[in-house]
C-alpha cells in the first residue's frame, strides 16, 4: 500500500512540475527586431496569477491583482542583451522571451591589390565590415562580374575565420585568396555582408554590397612577348655599339 501511494505522489509531483513549467505562454515566443524598433510580447497564464515582466527595458512589477494576462512593450530597442521575462509572484513561474537584436553595417568596403596583377597568381582580398550584429547571422561573399557583367559567386570567405557569437556589434575583416585569370581582365570584384534571420527575420535577407573593385589582369604571355622584345632591343643596341 505505501509503494503505490508513494508512486502516486511520485506522479502527482511530475504533473505539478509539468504545469508550472507550462503555467505561462508568451506569444510570440519569439522576435527578430532592428536595433532602435518598437517591440511588444503578451504573457498568457493558464489560471489567473499575479504577473510581472522582468527586463531592462519596459520592466513591470506584480499586478496588484490576479490576471490572466500581461503586455510588455518599449518604444525602441536599445538593448543588445535584452531579456524580457514574465514571472509570477516569488518567480515561482517564470518564461524568458526569445529577442534577436540586429543592425546592418554602418559601412562595407573591399581591398585587394593596388596595381595590375598577374594571371595564375595568387592574391588577397580583403572584406571590411564595420559594425553588424550579431555576428553569428552574419554571411560574408564575394562576387565577381565580367567584363560584359555576368555575375558569379566567387567564394564564400575562408572557412578558419571564427564565427563570432557575442550580439553586440562586431568590426571585421574576411579575406579571399584568388588566382585571377587572363579572362578577369576588366571584371569587377566587390562583396557583400548578409544578415541571415530567419524566417522571422526580414525577407529576403538584408544585404549590404561594397563598391566594386576593377581588376587588370596581365597575361604571362604578353609580358614574356614584352620581355623578348626587351632583350631583342637591346642585343641590337650592343650590336650598333
Amino acid at each position: 500500500m505505501e509503494i503505490v501511494i508513494g508512486l502516486l505522489l511520485s506522479s502527482l509531483s511530475l504533473y505539478c512540475d509539468f504545469t508550472d513549467a507550462e503555467c505561462l505562454v508568451i506569444s510570440p515566443a519569439r522576435l527578430v527586431v532592428k536595433y532602435g524598433d518598437p517591440a511588444s510580447a503578451k504573457c498568457t497564464s493558464d489560471q489567473p496569477k499575479q504577473l510581472g515582466w522582468e527586463a531592462t527595458h519596459g520592466g513591470t512589477g506584480l499586478t496588484d491583482k490576479k490576471v490572466k494576462f500581461l503586455n510588455w512593450s518599449v518604444d525602441s530597442v536599445t538593448d543588445w542583451n535584452i531579456k524580457p521575462t514574465c514571472h509570477t509572484e516569488a518567480g515561482q513561474c517564470q518564461k524568458q522571451l526569445d529577442i534577436t537584436v540586429y543592425k546592418l553595417p554602418d559601412s562595407v568596403s573591399m581591398t585587394g591589390p593596388s596595381g595590375p596583377m598577374v594571371e595564375g597568381k595568387e592574391y588577397e582580398f580583403k572584406c571590411l565590415i564595420q559594425k553588424v550584429a550579431p555576428g553569428n547571422s552574419l554571411n560574408v561573399s564575394f562576387y565577381k562580374a565580367s567584363a560584359i557583367g555576368r555575375k558569379t559567386k566567387t567564394l564564400l570567405y575562408a572557412p578558419d575565420v571564427p564565427r563570432q557569437t557575442t550580439k553586440e556589434p562586431i568590426s571585421g575583416e574576411y579575406p579571399l585568396l584568388w588566382s585571377p585569370s587572363r579572362g578577369d581582365d576588366g571584371a569587377q570584384l566587390w562583396c557583400s555582408a548578409l544578415l541571415g534571420l530567419g524566417e522571422l527575420g526580414p525577407q529576403p535577407p538584408p544585404e549590404v554590397e561594397s563598391e566594386p573593385f576593377k581588376l587588370t589582369v596581365h597575361s604571362c604571355s604578353g609580358q614574356a612577348a614584352g620581355s623578348a622584345m626587351v632583350a631583342v632591343f637591346l642585343l641590337q643596341l650592343i650590336h650598333w655599339l
